[in-house]
This record gives structure tokens, sequence and C-alpha cells, in this order.
């Protein structure tokens, strides 16, 4: 199993250092020495530097991040706020778009730390803003807390001031199996998407390594060029070989067109297992009209019937689900919406356990921290990351034109309600 997950880890860090060898090379960033107070801290405010995708085609997963970040600073604040060195400090957010661009990411950080004299950063959403913020934080000696990318973007560097709470590739392929199991197709064939460029040959190597090792057979039923409009030879071969599953980290548009000719061609898997493509309601929507993506599953980071609460305010996670539809006017509760939520708890607890904006306090207590947040319990190990359990999701088209994600499988997270069985797909 280590010489697995060794693997696993080996080849997504590959992927991961794109973002972060694309960080290094824009803004100087400081000195990164860290140890002392950072200038942003004058009178009685804690400015808070906050870099997410906002715009550009990871916008989905920025949607209502800043409503519930500052929801959550706003629940501490009218608490009263931090105590650093003996005086009650306020937390004020300052937010930049990373505009779902590595470079972009890395340059709102630096413009953050030098121009806007940020105390402390959080970060969110996929390698592209998390590795490069992270970076730019390193060079500076700035404190940097970030969420939901997968956790072997750390196994790239020894991080000084950054830390990490999020799922990994060994978790989130487990989801996939579990779907699997669940569709009784035991031992069966496992074609694997994957497309032409750096990411789509890493993670072939990826799954088929995973499902080779859990006694499924990968195949490999050729590689796509993202954008592509012609999947006709793939479904084809997904065919001839008997495939009795379809696994791939897709981009949204790239499995849509994918999906629509699978779903025309006579030709159906029992289970398709997506991650990335089919993560919020939005991208199944996007899939194809009249519900196309019915049946489809995912990996599930977090969702309100999770059996947490808030370290915080002591809120369920329902209650932060219902802020978070409140907030934003949306009727579903996304999986960023814990995480987003929990992203300001680690903060919260971090900067209370040092009681000072002092860099090496600050580092600390994140190296210290041990705390139960709405995604679980956070505790950094040595690459300071903290892996969170996640669980299997299959959507559900209903009657009205609205999307239920379902609960099909919770072996990482037993406590969090099973809502229905897993459906076949026909």
């Amino acid at each position: 199993m280590k010489k697995r997950l060794a693997r696993l880890a080996a080849v997504v860090m590959s992927v991961m250092m794109i973002g972060s060898l694309a960080a290094c090379g824009s803004g100087d960033g400081g000195s990164g020495d860290g140890g002392s107070a950072s200038k942003g801290s004058s009178g009685d405010t804690i400015k808070v530097g906050i870099v997410i995708p906002e715009t550009g085609a990871l916008a989905a997963f920025g949607a209502g991040t800043q409503e519930m970040t500052q929801y959550a600073l706003d629940q501490i604040n009218e608490a009263g706020g931090i105590e650093v060195d003996g005086t009650a400090k306020k937390l004020e957010l300052v937010v930049a778009d990373s505009e779902s661009n590595a470079t972009k990411a890395s340059e709102a950080a630096n413009n953050l730390i030098s121009s806007k004299n940020i105390d402390i950063m959080i970060t969110s959403h996929t390698a592209d803003t998390t590795v490069p913020v992270a970076a730019a934080c390193e060079r500076a000696g700035v404190v940097c807390l970030s969420v939901d990318t997968p956790d072997e973007a750390w196994a790239t560097s020894d991080y000084k001031y950054s830390y990490h709470a999020g799922f990994n590739t060994e978790n989130e392929l487990s989801c996939f199996k579990d779907a699997w199991d669940a569709a009784g197709i035991a031992g069966g064939k496992v074609g694997v998407m994957h497309a032409t460029d750096t990411e789509g040959q890493t993670m072939i190597n990826a799954i088929s390594d995973f499902a080779n090792s859990n006694g499924y057979e990968a195949d490999d039923p050729g590689a796509y060029t993202s954008g592509a409009t012609d999947y006709t030879s793939i479904i084809n071969n997904l065919k001839k070989e008997g495939c009795d599953a379809v696994v791939g980290v897709m981009l949204t548009s790239d499995f849509g067109t994918f999906y629509s000719q699978l779903k025309s061609s006579g030709y159906m898997p029992k289970v398709c297992t997506v991650a990335k493509a089919t993560l919020f309601k939005e991208d199944v929507d996007s899939a194809g009209a009249n519900g196309l993506a019915d049946g489809l599953c995912s990996e599930v980071w977090w969702t309100p019937d999770h059996p947490y609460t808030s370290s915080i305010s002591g809120q369920t996670c329902k209650e932060i689900g219902d802020k978070w539809m409140e907030l934003t006017g949306d009727k579903y509760a996304p999986a960023t919406a814990g995480y987003d939520y929990a992203n300001v708890e680690i903060l919260y607890n971090v900067l209370k356990n040092a009681g000072s904006l002092d860099t090496k306090k600050l580092c600390a207590a994140a190296d210290e921290l041990n705390v139960d947040t709405i995604i679980g319990n956070v505790n950094y190990n040595d690459k300071h990351y903290s892996v969170q359990s996640l669980v299997t999701g299959q959507w559900t088209y209903n009657d009205d034109g609205t999307w239920t994600q379902n609960i099909i499988a919770n072996t990482q997270v037993p406590d969090c309600p099973v809502t229905s069985e897993l459906r076949v797909l026909k």
C-alpha cells in the first residue's frame, strides 16, 4: 500500500508542479525570512488576503467564496475579534481574483503582500490558485492557509509558511471504487478517459495504477485532445473492450461532448465516475439538456449532511449550508461552501492560539493545530497538510428540472448518511 501511495503521489506531483513553476517566475515576493509581524497590522485591524478564482474557467469553484468568507469573519468580529499581543483586533478581508490562471494568481498574491500589506493569506479552489499563492507567500515569509486542492501539491516542496487542508488522490479514487463496487462490477474493466496534455497523461497512470491494484482492469481507450468534437473512436474502443465503468478527470465542456455522444452510441457502462467535470450542479446542467447527466457519480468533498459543527459558532453543517444559500440566493449548497467556511475556522484557531501576528508564532500555532471543523478534524502533518475525507455522490435529475446529489457511499465518513443506493446507467 505504501508503495502504491508513493506512486500515486509522484504522478500527481508533476501536474501540481506546473502551477508552482509558473508562479516562481513572477514578482519578487519579498525575502521569505519571516519571524516578525507584518506591516498591515497597524491599528485595530488584521488584514486577511484571499486569492480565489472569481472569473475564468474555474469561476464555479469561487462562486460564493467571498460571501461565505466574509460571513465567517463577521461572526468572529461580532464576538470581539482576535486578541493580538493583548489588543483585540477585527479581521478585514482583502480580495483578489486569480482569474483561474496560475500566473495571475501569483501576481495577485504578490500584490496583496507588497501593496495591500496583508498580515496573513488564505486561498482555495484548485492548484491553479493555491500552489502559486503558497509559492508567493513562501518567498515573502507570509503565512498562507489553503483548502480543497489535492494534497499531493504539498509533497512538491518543504513549506515553511504554507498549510493546506484537502483530499488526496487516494481517497478521491477510493470514492470511485465505492461506486464501482456498488454497481456490482468487481474485477471488471474500467475505461480511463484522459487528454493528450500533461495532466491527462499523468492521470491515466494514477487511475490505472489504482484500478489495477484494487482488483479492476484498467483500459486505455486512447487519448483525446481537449476541445475535441468527435469521440467516436474512443467510444468504439470502450465498447469493444466491454468496459463496465468509465472514469476520468475532465473539463466540463469536454465531458459534455463526450457523454452526449456516448449516450447516443447504443453502448453504456454501468457506472461513470468523473472528477472535476461533475462537481457542481452547473456542471451537470451544462453536460447536456434534459437531464443528460442523470446518474453520473463524483467524489463529494462536503455536504450539509456531514456530521460536523463549527469551531467558531457551534453551527451544524446544515446551518452553514442554509446560510450559504441565503447569502448567494442559490437553492443548493455545494461542497465548496463548507470548505470556504472551514478555511476561516482554521484562520481563527491559528490566530487565536498564536495570540500574535509574529510569523514564527503563527507557524507554531499551525504546527500544533488540532481542531474539529465543519470539514472534519484539521491536524497538519510534517508536510503541512491535513487529509480530509470524502464521500461518493450520484446526481439525480428531478421531474421539476432540479438536481439532487445523493450520497451512495460513505466509507470514509460513516456518520454522513447514505441517501440512496447507486442506480446503474442504462
